[in-house]
């Protein structure tokens, strides 16, 4: 994942619900002395600075106030504070998130194109007519304001009429009845079988749980009490407006947290080893109607539209563990738990006074819809549509407006195809490797399943009924009705065996074009470039940007996904995305001594990161952490480069100012240091200084010499490939 997870998403997580994309782990590295540890002033005047990084000439120009007007930093000594000083001094940070950036500022821009839309008269095919009454739906608090909580009341009374374990099962296969797929276990995705690469399986999971972890539910902590008080004051709010008394809203939080607490020591799939993943947890009808005993999931999941599917991923100890609480005995908790979840699902689609309520409890720092920042709108709206089930619709709107002509995303696919080639020679070039490993890695990377810009499908929405305030709709219906599409698409989609990983799903929300992002997944050997990830360019230079700024941005963003194929972590996955083949052996296509090779070079870089203590007196890096990033952002810019040779009169000024331009950055003190705790990315300067001085166009292209902050000896550079 080439973006860091700006402050409007860190700090939002409990507001978006967004799963997080298991692309990169931290990967092999040197262990690091512990984070945190201070130093006085008096330490850092007298340390000797000339093996850290910068050499003491660099400051944190990610922290607002680290750069002023008056310093006169040379581009020789510090590229990332001098080539953005403009934007440094011009930011106004977001207050929501104290936190100013181009990501940022492509997030906002984002949002305002997918708003025009819905003002676009052009636009007047049946997705569109419903795209804009859903707006709306979703913009017009008068209306929402006159219906208040009355929407749920439908869902909540449902649930409570339930009278047998029989109603119950009718319940959870009933799309009508229960249309945000409710359950104690639900079908949440169609992957590819883990063994075998063109093969497809429907992914079952257990329900979210309202404390988070598993492990809150066998040890508290404080975290864990903040997250009961502030479930049991949304389900007592929510209740209370509909009439509940205080004892049955005690009731109903006790006997979801019974169930929560059962599901919580049930499940296991975190701890399955290999062979149980392959053998147990990946299993097919047959097998599945062995494990559930007398919980009919089989039954409900054919009620959903699934009776064609014959394949399974599944907790199987968790799901054989479901007879043991589907019982009439259990009714009322079991009730309990689906009331509770289906507040959570649909907490956000009510009135102004239900919206502050949450805004108080989740965002601290909003006080009420005229409070919020451009950046929470345009974060908090991808989180609507994707709870409505409706991001598919705006993908393929987004596209169809801003991406109608080819000529966007032929660049895209002309400069990857470059960056491929490019690495065919880079690969051919590294003399560390050795033949086999080499044709290896480059059957690899051949074989890359390249997603540029549009999916390989377009949404239908023509069977959503969505009607308007006028036609007697509301925002929470129009919810159901867009996540009955997306189910019905999924359950149509599991009945085929094959699974095709170049292509592109546009009803997968977790690859959505519209997001300011760009993935490789090591399951598929598949990069992701999304749309919404050009308004970078668009950010930083307008429309009009040059060749040099798209190679900074977008071409170091290809180059970046395409290497994390080949970092630390990626190299362990072959060409279809495996680790094990189908004998259940480990999958390892570089040599030992290859192998051996590629880890020393990674805990030298690791290291080298690890000198680096950005703020003085406060922790320093963790190069292990980071190490799998820095690899890739160090292959981007090495495959632009090489591309770079075959253009005449290849402007490297532009070029670099505009790589670092994608990393401009302000935020505060506190935020950066949450930033080296948590995020898995370099911090965004380093991302400039130290991804930069490690080439010689770079070098070059400013006359850098010993004794600048941006030099390193060429026996020092620390780029893996």
């Amino acid at each position: 994942m080439i973006g860091k997870r700006w402050n409007a998403f860190r700090k939002t997580t409990s507001v978006i619900l967004l799963t997080a994309l298991a692309i990169m782990s931290a990967g092999c590295g040197i262990k690091e002395s512990k984070a945190g540890s201070d130093i006085s002033s008096q330490e850092v005047e007298n340390s000797d600075l000339s093996g850290v990084p910068g050499g003491g000439k660099w400051v944190d120009s990610d922290v607002s106030g680290m750069v002023k007007q008056e310093d006169n930093i040379r581009l020789q000594d510090d590229f990332a504070a001098a080539a953005n000083k403009d934007y440094i001094l011009s930011a106004v940070m977001d207050p929501a998130y104290e936190e100013a950036s181009i990501v940022l500022d492509a997030s906002k821009l984002v949002y305002e194109r997918c708003m025009a839309i819905a003002s676009d008269d052009t636009m007047t095919d049946d997705n569109a007519l419903k795209y804009k009454t859903l707006i709306k739906l979703h913009s017009d608090w008068n209306e929402r304001n006159k219906l208040g909580v009355e929407p749920l009341k439908k869902y909540i009374s449902d649930i409570q009429s339930i009278s047998s374990i029989s109603d119950l099962t009718e319940y959870q296969g009933s799309t009508t009845r229960n249309p945000f797929g409710l359950g104690l276990l639900i079908p949440e995705s169609v992957g590819v079988q883990l063994q075998f690469p063109d093969k497809s399986t429907l992914n079952l999971k257990a329900p979210n749980l309202s404390l988070g972890s598993a492990s809150s539910y066998v040890q508290y902590t404080s975290s864990t009490l903040s997250a009961k008080e502030r479930c049991d004051d949304v389900i007592g709010y929510y209740l209370g407006r509909l009439g509940f008394s205080e004892k049955e809203i005690k009731d109903t939080l006790k006997g979801n947290y019974r169930i929560e607490t059962f599901i919580a020591r049930s499940s296991n799939i975190d701890n399955f080893g290999i062979r149980e993943m392959f053998t147990q947890a990946q299993n097919n009808r047959e097998g599945i109607g062995a494990l559930q005993g007398d919980y009919p999931l089989l039954q409900i999941l054919d009620s959903r539209g699934y009776s064609g599917c014959d394949s399974f991923y599944v907790d199987y100890t968790y799901l054989k563990s479901l007879s043991g609480i589907y019982t009439e005995k259990n009714l009322k908790d079991i009730k309990s738990f689906l009331i509770v979840h289906t507040i959570d699902s649909t907490k956000y689609l009510y009135d102004r006074e239900s919206y502050e309520k949450m805004a108080m409890l989740y965002m601290p720092s909003t006080g009420n819809h005229e409070g919020l920042s451009d950046g929470q709108l345009s974060v908090l709206f991808r989180n609507d549509m994707k709870i409505c089930g409706f991001l598919p619709l705006l993908d393929t709107l987004y596209l169809e407006k801003y991406f109608k002509g080819s000529e966007k995303t032929d660049q895209v696919k002309e400069f990857t195809d470059a960056l491929i080639k490019a690495y065919l020679q880079i690969l051919d070039e590294e003399d560390w490797m050795s033949d086999d490993t080499k044709t290896a890695a480059k059957e690899k990377l051949q074989n890359m399943a390249l997603h540029l810009i549009k999916p390989d499908n377009v949404a239908d929405y023509s069977l959503a009924e969505i009607k308007s305030y006028e036609e007697g709709g509301n925002l929470v219906e129009a919810a159901a009705e867009g996540r009955r599409v997306v189910e019905a698409h999924r359950a149509s989609i599991s009945k085929s065996p094959d699974w095709d990983r170049f292509k592109w799903d546009i009803y997968d929300a977790d690859r959505t074009t519209t997001e300011v992002n760009c993935v490789y997944y090591t399951t598929e050997n598949g990069i992701y470039i999304m749309a919404g990830y050009l308004a970078m360019c668009d950010a930083a230079f307008r429309e009009d940007s040059s060749i040099e700024q798209f190679a900074g941005i977008v071409g170091t963003t290809i180059g970046h996904e395409i290497t994390h194929g080949f970092d630390s972590n990626g190299t362990k996955f072959d060409l279809y995305g495996r680790q094990f083949d189908e004998n259940i052996t480990a999958i390892d296509w570089m040599a030992v001594e290859d192998r051996s090779k590629m880890d020393e070079k990674g805990s030298m870089l690791a290291g080298y990161f690890s000198l680096a203590r950005p703020i003085p007196g406060q922790q320093k890096v963790n190069g292990s952490i980071i190490k799998d990033e820095a690899i890739a952002d160090m292959g981007g810019i090495k495959s632009v480069l090489y591309v770079a040779r075959e253009w005449p009169d290849f402007d490297y000024d532009e070029f670099f100012r505009a790589f670092a331009r994608q990393y401009a950055q302000q935020t505060t003190k506190e935020n950066e240091l949450g930033t080296m705790r948590g995020d898995i990315h370099p911090l965004p300067f380093y991302r400039i200084n130290i991804m930069l001085q490690q080439y010689d166009e770079f070098i070059e292209t400013y006359d850098i010499k010993p004794g600048d902050g941006m030099y390193l000896s060429p026996d020092r550079r620390v780029n893996v490939w």
